[in-house]
C-alpha cells in the first residue's frame, strides 16, 4: 500500500513587528516555573533585543546550583508563544568563558547590554554572574584560540578527503553531507581564532564573513558554499562541494601565520592533493 503525501507551504509575508511580552504574562511564567531549585530566572533572544517576529521563541534561562543536576529544556506553547525553558549553572558559564570555541558563544550572549532580561535573581547569585561576564575579554585566550584553529585545520584534512572522495564518485548525497561537515566545521575556525563573540545565531554566518573581509576570497568561497551565491552553470551540490575545498584552501592561506609547523606539513599535503583534482576535473 502506497500512501500519497500532498505537501504544499505558501509564504504569505507577515507584519513583523510583534509587540513587546507583558509583564502580566512574564509573571505568569515565572510563577508556572519557579521552584526551589532554581535560584534565578533570565530572558534572552530576539524578544528582548526587539528583533522579534511572529515565530520567535520566548528564551527563558533558568539558572539553578552547580552541585545540582541539570534538568532537560523543555518547550512549551503559552499564549500563542513557543516558550523555551533551558536551564544553567553559574559554574559551566565560567568555565566556557576559559575556553575559546565556547566563549565565542557566550561571551556575546550574556556580556552585551541589552541582551538579557533578570526577571528573578533569589540570592544575587544571577546578578553577580552578569558582572563576572561582563569583565570577560578575549585576549588572555588568543594563544589558545590559535592552537585550536591550527589544530582543527590540520584534522579537517580527513574530511576534505572525504569531499574529494565523494566528488570522484559523483555522489550527490555524499556531498551534501560532507559540504556541510566541511562548510560548518571552516566558520567555526574562523570564528574562534578571529575571536568573533556571535551575537545570535542570525548573524554568525556574516560576523565570520566581516572578520574575513567582506571582499576576500574566503567570503567569496564561504557564500557558495553556504548556497547563496552558487554558479549558474554547474550543478547546485557539486558546486557547494566544490566552494567547500576552496574555503579549506582560503582558510589555511588566511591562518597560515598561525599554524604550528608540524600541522602545516599535514595541511600542505592535503592543498596539494586538492590542486591536482582542481587540475584533472
Amino acid at each position: 500500500m502506497t500512501t500519497s503525501h500532498n505537501l504544499s507551504f505558501s509564504y504569505q509575508p507577515r507584519e513583523h513587528h510583534v509587540p513587546s511580552l507583558s509583564d502580566d504574562f512574564l509573571n505568569a511564567l515565572i510563577a508556572e516555573i519557579d521552584s526551589d531549585d532554581i535560584v534565578g530566572i533570565t530572558l534572552a533572544g530576539s524578544h528582548i533585543r526587539g528583533e522579534a517576529t511572529p515565530y520567535s521563541d520566548v528564551d527563558l534561562a533558568c539558572w539553578v546550583p552547580d552541585t545540582m543536576k541539570q534538568p532537560r529544556k523543555r518547550m512549551v506553547y503559552r499564549e500563542g508563544h513557543l516558550v523555551s525553558i533551558g536551564f544553567k549553572k553559574g559554574g559551566d558559564v565560567r568555565r566556557a568563558l576559559t575556553l575559546p570555541y565556547l566563549a565565542i558563544w557566550v561571551g556575546a550572549s550574556l556580556q552585551a547590554p541589552g541582551v538579557r532580561r533578570t526577571l528573578l535573581d533569589k540570592d544575587g547569585s544571577v546578578t553577580t554572574l552578569m558582572q563576572d561576564i561582563a569583565n570577560f575579554r578575549w585576549e588572555p585566550l588568543q594563544e589558545s584560540a590559535n592552537f585550536f584553529a591550527s589544530d582543527w585545520l590540520m584534522l579537517y584534512t580527513e574530511m576534505a578527503h572525504k569531499m574529494l572522495s565523494e566528488l570522484s564518485r559523483n555522489n550527490d548525497l555524499g556531498i551534501a553531507y560532507a559540504s556541510e561537515k566541511l562548510l560548518s566545521h571552516l566558520t567555526e575556525v574562523v570564528a574562534v581564532q578571529r575571536g568573533v563573540m556571535i551575537k545570535t545565531d542570525s548573524t554568525y554566518y556574516q560576523q565570520v564573513e566581516e572578520a574575513a573581509g567582506i571582499n576576500s576570497a574566503w567570503t567569496t568561497y564561504h557564500r557558495q558554499a553556504v548556497g547563496v551565491d552558487i554558479p549558474s552553470n554547474i550543478h547546485p551540490v557539486k558546486a557547494r562541494g566544490i566552494a567547500t575545498l576552496h574555503l579549506y584552501r582560503e582558510t589555511v592561506k588566511l591562518l597560515w601565520d598561525i599554524l604550528v609547523l608540524e600541522h602545516r606539513e599535514v595541511i600542505g599535503q592535503t592543498l596539494a592533493i586538492i590542486e591536482m583534482y582542481e587540475k584533472t576535473r
